[in-house]
């Protein structure tokens, strides 16, 4: 699924409407009906609760007054605000405006002062819906928008935000002055950068995407690179598990990991692979500490190479562990391993002969920071997996600057390092050289704790073993990796986890990907897994 900016939503409407001769008012129609079917799904029956609209003067405004019409319909108790009287709204919010007074109801017009009045008395179980101000807004919220925005954010009730919070830039996530927000977001179409961008996506809350009858060709088909992962694009690429199947065809995997005091490390990431459906995993340590490793693993084969006598792999060992990566299918390199010279030593000749894909992260990532160049000598695929902090020290800048242009930075090393670049964090993204970039909406906060980076190392790893292009394997292992952490914080809550705790859902998150039910084609489409409610 493509994600726009509110200048190319606004080009692709204006297509619909050229091109395709379909009129505004019926997509504003069908925009309003989407956002109907998903309030009665969410807010109780017709008649028990209190909804308040705010229409603004824009298509966002008229997408409202299409809301209340409908709302009223079904018999909801319903109070239509507008920022004006009918003279002061034009186009398609004009005609919606101007057809919902037709049929008799009432339209109260927001006045200076009253915002507070207006949502004075909204309880926790009411619903307010904004739709002030849309994808277009390019200037700071002030005026009566700002104090009425204030207004909702403090009020009790849950918010609906209709297209995106206003306040919020659809290109860049930016809060411009004031913000709403919200619970629920429908959005129409295709999903906003505004709502996937922090702090954007902070304001957002559970996004939907509902099809509002653009054409397909416009909706698929567009200039720019950037998407968001669907379950729907993970179950199409997964391999299946076959009848007649054994460890043997779904592959072997090489972990070199571990160092002393690091062992978890190694454990975690090798349990992952397993879990994620890879025939044989090997977890390659320092011989010296091998007995440690092997004191925790169980399916896991602990694979002993040289080591420097302090529990670290040493290049001494290359040629060993070259010949040993030659039987498998895959190779992971740097959990929990020392992020020193010896280590960068090793990597360099490992990328120089390896002929199987390579998974670099943690303290082979820190190791690699002293000279990103040797990418350049690789014989075959590699993914790297920084969070930004690691992404930092791989570039030279700040991690704030890598946090404000998270999708530029990890494109832009992509084609330079001519690698897939996994940059981990809320919304990870996935760039690859051609710079076209994934982000996975899947997770949550359960994920930020010590060793699930080395968990998601395991799980791309194995998904290599399956077959997976080196693309699709880091694109379906964050998505799987982050639903694993949705599964687990929706049956335990989101305090007192573990990185070993994602190890039993990870199977969950692959039947979930398998078993994702279609959306409905009359009700939006959430952007995280809908096996989740």
């Amino acid at each position: 699924m493509k994600i726009v900016s509110g200048k190319k939503m606004g080009e692709i409407d204006r297509q619909a409407m050229d091109d395709y001769a379909i009129p505004g008012v019926v997509l504003m129609e069908n925009a309003g009906l989407h956002v109907v079917s998903m309030i009665c799904q969410l807010f109780p029956p017709a008649g028990t609760g209190r909804i308040v609209v705010f229409c603004g003067r824009g298509n966002n405004g008229g997408d409202g007054f299409v809301i209340s019409r409908h709302l009223l319909r079904l018999g909801y108790h319903v109070e239509t605000w507008a920022m004006g009287a009918l003279s002061s709204y034009r186009g398609d919010a004009a005609i919606n405006y101007d057809l919902f007074l037709r049929g008799g109801r009432d339209v109260s017009l927001v006045q200076e002062g009253d915002p507070f009045r207006l949502i004075a008395g909204l309880q926790a179980s009411d619903l307010i819906v904004d739709a002030l101000l849309g994808t277009g807004l390019r200037r700071q919220v002030t005026g009566d928008f700002a104090d009425l925005i204030r207004s909702i954010n403090e009020s009790p009730a849950q918010v609906l935000a209709v297209d995106i919070p206003s306040g919020i830039s659809a290109d860049t996530g930016e809060v411009l002055g004031e913000a709403v927000k919200a619970d629920y977001t429908v959005t129409f179409a295709l999903p906003k950068r505004g709502l996937l961008l922090f702090p954007g996506a902070k304001y957002a809350g559970q996004v939907f995407v509902a099809d509002i009858g653009i054409p397909r060709k416009l909706t698929d088909v567009h200039s720019g690179g950037e998407n968001l992962v669907t379950g729907a694009m993970v179950q199409a690429k997964l391999p299946p598990r076959v009848m007649d199947g054994h460890k043997g065809i779904y592959g072997r995997l090489l972990i070199l990991a571990g160092s002393k005091g690091m062992t978890g490390a190694a454990a975690l990431a090798g349990e992952a692979a397993l879990r994620a459906g890879a025939g044989l995993v090997y977890a390659g340590i320092a011989e010296e500490i091998r007995n440690i490793l092997e004191s925790k693993l169980r399916e896991v084969i602990v694979q002993g190479f040289p080591g420097d006598g302090q529990g670290n792999l040493t290049p001494g060992g290359l040629e060993e562990i070259v010949a040993f990566a030659g039987r498998c299918q895959a190779l992971a390199f740097g959990p929990g391993l020392d992020p020193g010279q010896q280590t960068l030593e090793l990597l360099k000749g490992l990328l120089n002969k390896i002929s199987v894909p390579m998974i670099i992260d943690a303290g082979g990532l820190g190791a690699l920071a002293a000279d990103t160049d040797l990418l350049a000598q690789k014989n075959a695929p590699v993914i790297v997996t920084p969070h930004p902090g690691e992404m930092a020290r791989l570039t030279g800048m700040k991690t704030a600057d890598i946090q404000q242009k998270r999708w530029e930075i990890a494109v832009e090393k992509a084609y330079q390092w001519d690698s897939i670049v996994v940059l981990k964090g809320a919304h990870t993204v996935v760039a690859v050289p051609d710079g076209e970039i994934f982000v996975n909406p899947t997770g949550n906060p359960v994920l930020s704790t010590a060793g699930s980076g080395d968990v998601l190392t395991g799980l791309i790893a194995a998904l290599l073993c399956g077959g997976l292009s080196a693309k699709w394997a880091a694109i379906c292992g964050v998505y799987l990796h982050g639903l694993a952490g949705d599964l687990l914080l929706g049956q335990n809550g989101a305090r007192g986890h573990l990185a070993g705790d994602l190890l039993a859902f990870i199977p969950r998150a692959f039947n979930s990907a398998f078993c994702r039910r279609p959306p409905s084609l009359d009700m939006p489409y959430p952007i995280k897994d809908d096996l989740l409610k």
